[in-house]
């Protein structure tokens, strides 16, 4: 009668975790190199950002002036202005002495005359420190002569947008590849007395390592192979859910990736 009883051990036996006695499995994580470099990257790209937010380059915007001054009358343009960034006026004047008087304020304050500019004109104002400046054109000095101006202003500021770039996108990258440092790639490894069998997700599949000499080629799911010093034990790689892989030796499973 108990014969006819069937032993809950032997049906558990085949889908065991349980290896055979000269089998060892393990896990362990790895730190790749591909992965020190994509972190040292990450820091390159913060400190380019800092070096240019401290010494940013320089860009401009320029805008083309055609104008009659009438006498007394003068143009204008308000300029926040940081200090090192440039403010150009450069062109032609027609009619009296072919001048023009060229000064810039503050918040009403002079802080700097060019005086009368003889035509061809080139001013180049920079400012003592960072503001709110206003530059005047101006035909204030004449009572009766009108002038004819065809001038090019040129702001030429820092720009930011650079060290900005590299300054978010390197954030960005240092938190995620700190983040995927943590995590490692996760290796499975089967041992078999002397020799060792380690196997790792890549993007190209499942990467092998046999005694720590990496195989050229990737193992696919329902692959089997022979494995242990004599070939004693018999690997098959099965695929358990959309992202899981097994691993059975002799038809135990022994371990999973991810």
């Amino acid at each position: 009668m108990s014969e006819d009883i069937p032993s809950l051990k032997r049906i558990a036996e085949p889908r065991s975790l349980k290896p055979a006695p000269d089998v060892v499995v393990g896990y362990k994580k790895v730190r790749p190199l591909s992965k020190w470099v994509f972190f040292a990257v990450s820091v390159l790209m913060l400190i380019i950002g800092l070096i240019l937010l401290v010494n940013p380059p320089m860009s401009s915007t320029s805008a083309h002036v055609m104008r009659i001054l009438e006498p007394g009358g003068y143009i204008y343009w308000n300029v926040h202005l940081e200090k090192g960034e440039q403010f150009v006026i450069s062109g032609t004047v027609k009619g009296g002495n072919d001048d023009i008087w060229i000064y810039v304020k503050e918040y009403g304050r002079k802080v700097q005359d060019f005086g009368k500019v003889k035509s061809p004109i080139h001013v180049v104002f920079t400012p003592p420190e960072e503001a709110n400046y206003t530059i005047y054109v101006s035909n204030e000095m004449s009572v009766v002569t009108s002038k004819s101006l065809d001038l090019t202003v040129i702001h030429k500021y820092h720009d930011y947008n650079l060290a900005g770039f590299f300054l978010v996108v390197g954030f960005v990258w240092l938190i995620l590849d700190i983040i995927d440092l943590a995590k490692g790639v996760k290796h499975f490894i089967i041992t078999v007395k002397d020799e060792s069998y380690d196997f790792w997700f890549t993007w190209r599949g499942i990467a092998v390592a046999v005694n720590g000499v990496k195989l050229d080629s990737r193992l696919k799911i329902g692959d089997k192979f022979k494995i242990g010093p004599n070939d004693e034990h018999v690997l098959e790689v099965k695929k358990l859910s959309w992202r899981k892989v097994g691993f059975f030796v002799d038809g135990r499973e022994v371990g999973r990736l991810p």
